[in-house]
């Protein structure tokens, strides 16, 4: 018959009362839950030996068959030669029937093995007293019975309670077939001896070795339960930082505009000077916020790269004109040295992350008048070079600067400095692309961090033309959005940057409108999070089935999710991230509104 390893399922394993049990181990039982999943451990490894046992066990029965044969007397062996055929049969039978792992009850299993193995012994106790009864130039003696009680006690693989009963029976048999034969007390006495002090070692051995295995058992459902505490928790922390990412998230998206929006409303210079402080504060705490949920999702293997062919030189410009005013302000002077048709195949989004936390560290650690990016090609690889004419590290601050929370030369952790997760999220970034990274620096000669990245195909680019950044932007904007405070604080900054806004909280009041509400709309916004049924990208989804709008689309969320990048890629959508900088939003808008595409991360 069929059944199923007695196992307790992973995620019902108790562990604090595992680790009670490893004060129990000497009474060799565990409670019946655990004890019916042991017992399939058990049968499994003897299970695994049926082969040694089996060889050796019928190549010694068939030695012993011939050796009666030719050493014992014809009234012997007429007797002994057929009950050992018949025990050899019985054996094959319980070798058979109980070495068959997931398909036999192990105690049945168990108890045939050792049925087995007691007709073995009882068989060789018959010989041995058969041959007391004839005159043989030999002596038989009971050293036979030894191989018996060894096989026993340790070769089967039984429990310790079926092979410690199975060889004190067969030795008590023993000893009173001797006496009922009429062997002198002084002989069974000594043979006595000699055969418990035997089977009591032999009985030490088979509780050990059960002791053993039962700790190995148990070692195996404590790392078991560890680790499926360990994906418990991981998977709990994965909840936690989505809900975390998500939520704080959306208040600093909504602050970072209204804030924008006040920047370009007032002209009291005082106010101005209020206004800028904190600009730069919700800027930090947007950095800080960023680097702790990066360093938290790398961690728990929350990112998945996504790979595409781009174009290096532009894209690397790009990148360098964004953290100019920063450069400016620290009076550091930034160089871009690229070949202008290099290109490479990355995931855009990480390696920006990437190249952008090496430009940070140069430009508020390094002490540095120049900075350099600098790319060369080598074979099927790009290295990527962010290189400094600051103060240099040491070997041992070469190893350090990759720790978490780790700044050299901020002894007071002034937090405009960041909180020192910058270079350690470029390592996991290194761990997770594989990219061959390292630092070549000495003190007082700069340093240089560099990274190889596989070469790609160079595509041409259409042009794109943009009206300049302080021009009024022309076009009629869908914004769906269910929070009112990003839903006003959007609203507000785009109509102030000339926008014609049509708001909407959730996707049912924009479908319920039909093609009057989407008629001359040049651009969807919609938060992926909404109220109702439908999310934002089922919503983008449903308007172009129905005809009803087929412009650029945007999903402006906090959820960072890899599942909804690759649905909303396959689905050509652009996903903008909050909080999102007001800067980079208008250009991400100002170039949908002109007709070209651009990513957001």
């Amino acid at each position: 018959m069929m059944v199923e390893a007695a196992a307790a399922p992973a995620e019902s394993l108790d562990e604090p009362a595992l680790l009670a049990q490893r004060h129990r181990l000497g009474r060799l039982r565990f409670p019946a839950p655990m004890e019916a999943g042991f017992m399939s451990y058990l049968h499994r490894k003897m299970c695994s030996r049926v082969w040694p046992v089996a060889v050796s066990s019928l190549g010694f029965m068939l030695l012993f068959i011939w050796v009666d044969y030719a050493f014992l007397p014809e009234s012997v062996y007429q007797l002994s030669i057929p009950v050992r055929l018949a025990v050899l049969l019985l054996v094959c039978y319980c070798l058979w029937y109980s070495n068959r792992a997931d398909r036999v009850v192990p105690g049945s299993a168990f108890n045939t093995a050792t049925l087995g193995y007691v007709c073995t012994g009882l068989m060789v106790t018959m010989v041995i007293l058969l041959c007391r009864l004839e005159p043989i130039g030999v002596p038989v003696t009971h050293d036979g019975l030894y191989l018996i009680l060894l096989s026993g006690s340790f070769l089967l693989g039984l429990p310790a309670r079926h092979s410690v009963l199975g060889s004190w029976f067969i030795v008590a048999s023993y000893l009173l077939g001797e006496a009922l034969l009429g062997a002198s007390r002084q002989v069974v006495l000594g043979t006595g001896l000699f055969l418990c002090c035997f089977t009591l070692m032999a009985s030490i051995g088979a509780y050990a070795y059960e002791h053993m295995l039962r700790r190995a058992y148990l070692n195996e459902q404590l790392l078991q339960a560890a680790r499926v505490r360990a994906e418990r928790e991981s998977q709990s922390k994965t909840r936690f930082l989505a809900t975390a990412s998500h939520d704080l998230r959306q208040p600093l998206h909504a602050m970072s505009l209204f804030i924008q929006h006040l920047d370009e409303k007032t002209v009291e210079p005082d106010t101005r000077r209020t206004i800028d402080r904190l600009a730069e504060s919700a800027q930090l705490l947007q950095a800080m916020l960023n680097s702790l949920l990066d360093i938290s999702r790398l961690s728990v293997g929350m990112v998945r790269p996504q790979l595409r062919h781009i174009n290096l030189h532009d894209w690397l410009q790009r990148l360098l004109d964004s953290v100019e005013v920063s450069a400016r302000q620290r009076g550091i002077s930034l160089q871009l040295d690229c070949p202008p048709r290099c290109a490479v195949y990355t995931d855009p989004v990480l390696l920006e992350r990437l190249v952008r936390n090496y430009l940070n560290n140069a430009l508020v650690h390094a002490g540095a008048s120049r900075v350099w990016l600098r790319v060369t090609e080598s074979g099927a690889q790009a290295r990527i070079a962010v290189v400094d004419d600051g103060c240099g590290l040491s070997r041992d601050e070469q190893q350090r600067i990759f720790e978490e929370f780790t700044q050299l030369r901020n002894p007071a952790r002034t937090l405009d400095k960041g909180v020192g997760l910058g270079l350690s999220i470029c390592r996991q970034l290194q761990h997770l692309l594989e990219y061959p990274s390292g630092v070549d620096s000495e003190p007082g000669q700069g340093a240089c961090f560099w990274i190889e990245v596989p070469l790609g195909e160079w595509q041409a680019q259409p042009a794109t033309i943009l009206a300049p950044s302080g021009a009024a932007l022309n076009g009629r904007v869908l914004l769906v959005e269910n929070d009112m405070v990003n839903r006003e604080a959007m609203d507000t900054l785009l109509r102030h940057w000339g926008c014609e806004v049509s708001c909407y909280a959730d996707a049912e009041a924009l479908l319920g409108q039909g093609a009057a509400a989407t008629e001359g709309a040049d651009l969807l916004l919609t938060d992926y999070h909404l109220e109702g049924p439908m999310n934002g990208l089922e919503l983008v989804t449903s308007l172009r089935q129905a005809g009803l709008y087929d412009g650029p689309a945007v999903l402006v969320t906090a959820d960072t999710s890899s599942t909804l990048a690759d649905a909303a890629r396959q689905a050509d959508v652009l996903v903008i991230y909050k909080p999102v900088l007001p800067a980079r939003l208008r250009r991400s808008v100002q170039s949908l509104l002109a007709g070209a595409a651009g990513t957001i991360g």
